[in-house]
């Protein structure tokens, strides 16, 4: 039985530059389905979005101050 992590990987490595082509030929493509690709893009981290900073940024469940003690 395969498990879900090489499905996943195998996925991945297949999906990715398919996206990526689709990436270049996103003129072509309606506003809607630009936005879509963009959050797929951004969400596999294919799109480079920069370091965020503030509320983007990913936080663990307890923050510095969240802390008891």
């Amino acid at each position: 039985m395969t498990s879900r992590r090489n499905i996943e990987q195998t996925y991945r490595t297949w999906s990715s530059p398919i996206l990526l082509e689709l990436k270049k030929r996103e003129h072509q493509m309606a506003p809607v389905e630009r936005q879509a690709l963009e959050n797929v893009l951004v969400e596999r981290r294919l799109l480079d979005v920069g370091n965020p900073n503030g509320p983007d940024r990913r936080q663990g469940t307890a923050g510095k101050n969240d802390r008891p003690g």
